[in-house]
């Protein structure tokens, strides 16, 4: 089974009020689940960060959420009826199309967009990828074949840990023989070779330690 991993920039969804996606009671950090009715509304859960009482007066501004509620089990956790946009539709109804499963959580970058990992035949991916519509813009964060404890691993690391292995990966420098030098990684990101040396090695260690 194969995964991709990609991000949708600046998403605005039911999270925002009047077109307003940084009021910071509503600062989400994922979607636990989300899923299309036949009426064409979606329901979903929400983990929120921060206020979720004053979220959720947030929420409830904004014209095409239905009805929210706060999980009492579960800090920050949001239960969202809403009318379901453009965005949301197109790719679930895609994800049914081509049978893609969803790694959940989808998760919400710090610059407001959409983070996916979506599994399935490489085939099914492929397709499912070129079958977005072209309003929908993606950056690629990783392709392979998945392993069940991808998530487990990648929450040991720093978002700059991450940030730096994603670099590397894709710049070559784990290939053999090397793509590109602890230099060229440094030229990316306007830090010290060594530091970006520093970082990876951290990575190695945590991923090894993870491992054996």
């Amino acid at each position: 089974m194969r995964y991709i991993t990609f991000v949708i920039p600046q998403v605005d969804d039911e999270r925002c009020s009047n077109g307003d996606c940084d009021n910071p009671a509503v600062n989400s950090e994922a979607i636990q689940y989300i899923n299309l009715l036949d009426d064409g509304t979606g329901v979903g859960l929400y983990q929120l960060r921060g206020d979720a009482e004053q979220g959720v007066e947030v929420l409830e501004a904004n014209q095409d959420v239905l009805a929210c509620e706060v999980s009492g089990a579960s800090d920050g956790l949001v239960y969202v009826h809403f009318r379901a946009n453009t965005l949301m539709t197109d790719l679930l109804s895609l994800l049914r199309q081509y049978e893609i499963v969803v790694d959940w959580p989808m998760e919400y970058t710090d610059q407001s967009g959409l983070r996916i990992t979506m599994l399935g035949e490489d085939k099914k991916i492929r397709e499912a990828i070129t079958g977005l519509p072209d309003d929908i813009q993606i950056t690629l964060e990783g392709i392979g074949e998945y392993h069940p404890d991808m998530r487990q691993v990648a929450s040991l690391l720093t978002e700059r840990q991450q940030e730096m292995l994603e670099l590397a990966i894709n710049e070559g420098y784990y290939e053999m023989p090397r793509r590109a030098t602890l230099s060229d990684l440094a030229e990316n990101v306007n830090i010290s070779a060594g530091t970006v040396g520093e970082h990876l090695r951290k990575v190695e260690t945590k991923v090894l330690m993870e491992i054996v």
